[in-house]
């Protein structure tokens, strides 16, 4: 095991640079009126996006009525997405309403929030929010993935079978746009993710649309149930990979390391993103060029509303060097999720990496959570730590 392998907590994915095609101007945006009768399982869908003609399907007698809107972000208040997001149990943090908010508020200018919102047309009651966003290569993908493992599919459970019919009614206007789409961060893990896949696959092929479904990148994990002491899962491991944890605990034990939990999360950014440079310099997050000071935005605003708990950021000192790492780690119900690190390089004989993840497993064994998540990316040292795959999906279809 790398000294410093560990250390790429955050997986190297989450900040490796996604290029898109600058040149054009960013398509207009146009609203999106579309009215659904859904019996249970089925859809009427009459309206227009982007002057492309909506299908219609004769249906029995409809049992609720429902109404697909263009709606971006600022046209959920954060009441509705809240109820939908408590709905949604199998939800990660990245769902979150302060998490999009954080991004749109630093990514505006790369992308149009297109996004489509399900209500009551009875009573305006939100249904369900499908976040997308289309980028300058005219291709809409799931919104505010840039940077985020995981994307973000909230529907209503209002009665037996209604996830269903949201998800038909959403997959129906987006496939009707004729555009050209790419759902990225997918989990077969997220209900409502895996609805969204059945429902867009069979609208496409209602519409004789192509579809390609397949693995975009493993999301290694390690899972936790049954698990009550950290020795309890190293025991889990090889007789070598065990012995190397440990030896590098004893070490950092000796050299007088301490981790503590970071009690002011804005205070404390700046020695993040001091650390996560020294790390990864400009093949990390925060360059000297603008994409950098996005990202450094981005996570001030998440570090600024985030909920209480959502996040930590733990700390590594000791008294020859100082704080010499951080990991960022984000929490739901579900999972304690390992998305970013950094550290200084004159530190790495005491294993930063090791430490951190170390702690972070104590943590989620002492919060009783099912797995460390250790987000996108196939790197070995997480496989040295017990992780196994599990993996991330992507759904394109063509114009």
């Amino acid at each position: 095991m790398a000294e410093e392998g560990l250390l790429a907590v955050a997986d190297a994915a989450a900040w490796r640079r996604e290029e898109f095609d600058d040149r054009g101007e960013r398509a207009q945006h146009e609203a999106l009126h579309v009215r659904t009768d859904l019996p249970h399982h089925g859809s009427v869908v009459h309206g227009t996006y982007g002057g492309c003609t909506a299908y219609d399907t004769s249906m029995p007698t409809p049992a609720r009525s429902i109404a697909i809107s263009a709606t971006p972000l600022a046209g959920v208040n954060a009441a509705e997405w809240e109820r939908l997001l408590t709905a949604n149990t199998t939800a990660s943090a990245f769902s979150d309403r302060a998490v999009h908010a954080a991004w749109w508020s630093a990514h505006s200018d790369t992308a149009e929030d297109v996004s489509l919102a399900a209500r009551d047309a009875a009573s305006n009651e939100l249904l369900g929010y499908l976040p997308l966003m289309k980028r300058p290569d005219g291709v809409i993908y799931s919104g505010a993935t840039f940077h985020i493992d995981y994307a973000t599919v909230l529907l209503a459970q209002t009665s037996p079978g209604a996830e269903d019919d949201v998800a038909a009614a959403l997959a129906a206007a987006l496939i009707n746009t004729r555009t050209s789409f790419n759902l990225l961060r997918l989990r077969k893990e997220d209900a409502a993710h895996a609805r969204m896949i059945s429902a867009i696959t069979d609208a496409a092929n209602a519409n004789d649309r192509t579809t390609t479904f397949g693995i975009e990148e493993p999301a290694p994990f390690i899972d936790l149930v049954g698990i009550s002491t950290f020795d309890e899962h190293l025991e889990r491991l090889d007789k070598k990979e065990r012995h190397e944890i440990r030896r590098k605990l004893r070490r950092a034990e000796a050299a007088g390391v301490q981790i503590t939990a970071s009690m002011d999360l804005v205070t404390d950014l700046p020695e993040f993103i001091r650390l996560h440079r020294a790390r990864w310099g400009e093949n990390g997050l925060f360059t000297a060029t603008e994409k950098g000071a996005s990202e450094e935005h981005f996570m001030r605003e998440i570090f600024s509303s985030a909920p209480a708990g959502m996040i930590t950021l733990l700390l590594a000192r000791n008294e020859e060097f100082g704080t010499f790492a951080a990991g960022l780690f984000l929490r739901d119900a579900n999972a304690l999720r390992y998305w970013n690190a950094g550290g200084d390089i004159a530190a790495r004989a005491l294993s930063p990496g090791v430490l951190l993840f170390a702690h972070g497993l104590t943590m989620a064994i002492s919060e009783r959570l099912p797995r460390l998540d250790f987000l996108r990316g196939n790197e070995a040292y997480k496989y040295e730590c017990g992780a196994v795959d599990a993996q991330v999906m992507q759904l394109q279809v063509p114009a």
